[in-house]
């Protein structure tokens, strides 16, 4: 079954070398899994405001931000998303024109609606990689004027129920809602494209620089950190990726706490229910014996009203037995 992607990440610091990546300038301009014969099929569905991603970032805060308190440095002033698909969905999708620029506008479409197109500072169209993908690049700017990521995107809830929304967008393309609250969830963007793209080691080889014959320390030492930033580059990632996984793992603690106490209540619950079950069960089973002993009952009143009559009787003979001696008595004293 074909599902969507859309793998979110905040980021609080420099943007430059995602922008490059986004943009295909700089150093980022062809990585290994780019193809550049296809590079020229990549598409701005939104015109940036300039070819640096950083600036235009700071430029929409800067207009849209009205909060009385300064910034924090700290503080998520972007939201990467990458939307796509299941890799043969999207190459059928990316072979029909007409359905693969539906699908293009379906996503414009979401994504405005959701964040608001002013906020949209990069939203790209890739198709020199393995699968089509979108990058949105959203500033968290949010409708009374504040930063805020966690306005904008909610907690783990409103993130999964977004994802749902926007699986729901992308049902006419046939493509579905993966699990939720599955365990298979991307880390971080790089992490994303490594499963993408089938790249299973995340450092890249790299040659170790020597020294050459007469080569200057300093002219070494600049080649050498050159030659070298790609592995530098990957154990930065490789740092970023372990942070995140830690963050799950604290997460998934917190949320197998919280089911541990659901499951808690759920036994409570069932121990009521069977006790309310036996509660009825015995109050069925009296009310049969109630029913066959109705019978016996009434014979017992029969005979029980019969014995009061009989005594009432016998009471009335008795008395109708000394009314003359009473009389009697009575004229003797006259």
């Amino acid at each position: 079954m074909a599902h969507v992607v859309f793998h979110a990440e905040k980021s609080s610091g420099g943007s430059t070398g995602v922008g490059e990546h986004i943009d295909r300038i700089g150093r980022h301009e062809n990585p290994k899994n780019v193809d550049p014969e296809r590079t020229h099929l990549n598409e701005q569905l939104v015109e940036p405001r300039s070819e640096n991603m950083t600036d235009d970032i700071n430029a929409r805060i800067e207009e849209g931000y009205k909060g009385k308190k300064a910034i924090r440095k700290d503080a998520v002033k972007s939201v990467r998303i990458i939307l796509s698909g299941s890799h043969d969905r999207m190459k059928e999708i990316e072979k029909n024109p007409n359905l693969f620029k539906a699908w293009k506008q379906a996503n414009l479409e979401f994504m405005t609606e959701k964040f608001g197109k002013e906020n949209l500072v990069r939203f790209t169209l890739h198709r020199d990689e393995t699968t089509p993908h979108i990058h949105a690049v959203v500033v968290p700017i949010t409708f009374d004027g504040g930063l805020s990521a966690k306005k904008m995107l909610g907690g783990p809830k409103e993130l999964a129920m977004l994802q749902t929304e926007y699986a729901n967008a992308m049902k006419i393309f046939e493509l579905s809602r993966g699990k939720e609250n599955s365990t298979a969830k991307h880390t971080d963007i790089s992490e994303y494209y490594g499963r993408v793209n089938n790249q299973e080691n995340l450092f890249p080889e790299v040659t170790i620089p020597t020294q050459r014959m007469l080569e200057k320390d300093e002219t070494f030492q600049k080649r050498a950190q050159k030659d070298l930033t790609p592995i530098f580059d990957a154990i930065d990632n490789a740092k970023r990726i372990n942070g995140q996984l830690r963050g799950d793992n604290e997460r998934l603690k917190k949320e197998n706490s919280g089911l541990k106490q659901d499951i808690s209540g759920l036994k409570s619950l069932a121990k009521d229910k069977e006790k309310a079950e036996y509660l009825r069960g015995a109050k069925d089973i009296i009310g049969l014996v109630n029913k066959a002993l109705e019978p016996e009952k009434l014979k017992f009143s029969v005979d029980f009203a019969k014995q009061g009559y009989s005594l009432d009787r016998i009471k009335e003979q008795e008395q109708k037995k000394e009314l003359p001696n009473i009389r009697k008595n009575k004229g003797m004293s006259i």
